[in-house]
């Protein structure tokens, strides 16, 4: 049964707060972003590595791509690598509201469930942020429905929610929630909890993340640097 459960769990193109929300770039802007999750997946050892990146293309157009590898230290059969291309544009803009689509090409396992999707395919977002001062400090929150299909017919629906709020001057506490339901009964529901640190230079994160569906055991630290160009 480990074996079933963990070809999910090796999951990959897991989000993370920077790859979520409805911000778009200005047109030649460059955001990256590389991560680093240590993982106990149902007591085996694991790394997840992930790099992404956002270009502003042009006026209310963004390209977002992403690369994932998920490493189990005694167990290389379930390793995966997922891969993700998207393009996003605005639907709708306040001056601290926004409201974006977002569609791609998908290809490797997908996040969840008893197996994960394998083979290409497409995804499809909505999603919605606000950000702003409240108290004095800077916040921000989002909400993001989405939907992928692969041609094998595995299928995933996620909704993610998150917020950040600044407690110290450049220093975010920040809060992310993601619920999943797929084909063949996936169920992943994860929260996490983290540190950002804006800097001139890089943005710094640290966060605890745990599965709490109960379908599974796992948990993670996970620690980023993010960079604007």
């Amino acid at each position: 049964m480990r074996g079933l459960w963990l070809s999910g769990l090796a999951a990959c193109t897991g989000a993370g707060a920077a790859e979520a929300g409805p911000w778009l770039r200005e047109p030649g802007e460059i955001y990256t972003r590389a991560s680093v999750a240590l993982e106990d997946v149902e007591g085996l050892e694991a790394r997840r590595y992930d790099f992404y990146g956002e270009i502003g293309l042009a006026d209310r157009w963004t390209l977002t791509a992403k690369a994932e590898r998920v490493d189990f230290v005694d167990a290389k059969d379930f390793s995966r690598d997922g891969y993700r291309a998207t393009i996003r544009r605005d639907l709708w803009r306040r001056e601290t509201a926004l409201v974006s689509v977002e569609v791609g090409a998908v290809y490797g396992a997908a996040i969840g469930g008893v197996r994960g999707c394998e083979e290409i395919g497409g995804e499809a977002r909505l999603t919605g942020g606000a950000s702003g001062r409240w108290d004095g400090a800077r916040w921000y929150g989002f909400a993001d429905v989405a939907t992928r299909v692969h041609n094998e017919g595995c299928w995933r629906d996620r909704l993610e929610i998150g917020a950040g709020r600044e407690i110290f001057r450049d220093v975010y506490i920040t809060n992310q929630i993601w619920l999943e339901r797929g084909s063949e009964e996936a169920r992943s529901d994860k929260f996490e909890a983290g540190l950002l640190y804006r800097h001139a230079a890089a943005d710094f994160g640290i966060a605890y993340r745990e599965e709490f569906s109960g379908r599974f055991d796992e948990s993670s630290v996970v620690i980023s640097v993010a960079k604007r160009f």
